[in-house]
């Protein structure tokens, strides 16, 4: 199946990402921040670089298994990909970053370390979860890219999915998001509407984009835990596989969410909306890169 073509007019278009969608979501005020007043807000940390490593090391691996065989998969050196990956990573990030580093020689050996127990299990064990039987990979870093509103059309949702595995059997197609987490996701995870929201918006892009029904499509979050309890009376799991409820009134939950954000923040001509006021959540202070700058948010509502 061909992927889909992205085409956008930057000059009279404005494409939404989930992560603008969702720092809306976290709070208003950083949204407005970043995005109406245009201040600077890459913060970057050593679980952004470890994940964006880890991503590329396991869709090397899938796409390889499924091009080739699952022998020239096992033949890559995961652990040594992990690490080019990482330290490739993390350079660029030093870069955006001004030069200055934001973690330690300890600190990347320990994320190197763990991920490369992780992925030691997970060669071990990918029968669990991939099999080239009855099974293709449609594809790997799918873009999605789309209009969300009839009366606003130029505003557009962005977004890459992370792989799709087809079953030949079943007739279905899987959308896999890849989430790296130290220990795996609790029920707090598990129940963050916001979150959950992402996969659902891709079914429901994917499903528009490619003529394919909804209820052809199912969804899951493949969490890669960094840490695992290890107990001898307890079998121990580095892939954690979660399924969100994906019907169809879930999903236009999503839309209508992210529809919301949309009418809120962008008027019909695809502009930011400066006319509101955009309101401050100071549960979220703690993971803001605003929170050090008193100048541009004094936390108080």
């Amino acid at each position: 199946m061909p992927k889909p073509k992205i085409d956008i007019n930057w000059a009279y278009q404005k494409a939404v990402s989930y992560s603008q969608y969702s720092i809306y979501r976290q709070c208003e005020y950083q949204w407005y921040l970043s995005y109406i007043k245009k201040e600077s807000s890459f913060k970057p940390s050593i679980y952004l670089v470890y994940g964006t490593a880890m991503h590329e090391t396991i869709q090397t691996y899938l796409q390889t298994m499924y091009d080739q065989s699952v022998k020239a998969a096992d033949e890559i050196d995961l652990n040594k990909l992990l690490e080019d990956r990482l330290v490739a990573n993390y350079k660029e990030s030093i870069t955006e970053n001004k030069n200055e580093h934001f973690s330690t020689k300890e600190e990347l050996k320990e994320f190197l370390a763990d991920g490369q127990l992780t992925l030691d299990w997970f060669k071990k064990n990918r029968g669990k979860y991939f099999s080239k039987k009855n099974t293709e990979l449609v594809g790997i870093e799918i873009p999605i890219l789309q209009p969300v509103l009839e009366d606003i059309p130029n505003v557009l949702m962005n977004g890459s999915i992370d792989f799709i595995i087809y079953d030949k059997i079943l007739e279905k197609y899987t959308i896999y998001d890849i989430k790296t987490s130290t220990k795996g996701w609790s029920d707090y995870e598990k129940k963050d509407q916001t979150k959950i929201n992402q996969i659902l918006l891709y079914k429901r892009f994917y499903s528009k984009v490619m003529n394919v029904p909804e209820d052809k499509i199912d969804v899951m979050f493949f969490i890669v835990k960094r840490k695992v309890f290890n107990h001898p009376d307890y079998p121990t799991y580095r892939i954690q596989e979660f399924i969100p409820a994906n019907g169809k009134r879930k999903v236009q939950e999503a839309v209508d969410d992210l529809s919301a954000f949309i009418r809120e923040c962008f008027t019909p001509n695809a502009k930011y909306n400066a006319d509101r006021i955009y309101l401050k959540n100071t549960n979220s202070c703690k993971f803001c890169p605003y929170t050090n700058k008193p100048d541009l948010c004094d936390k108080k509502v």
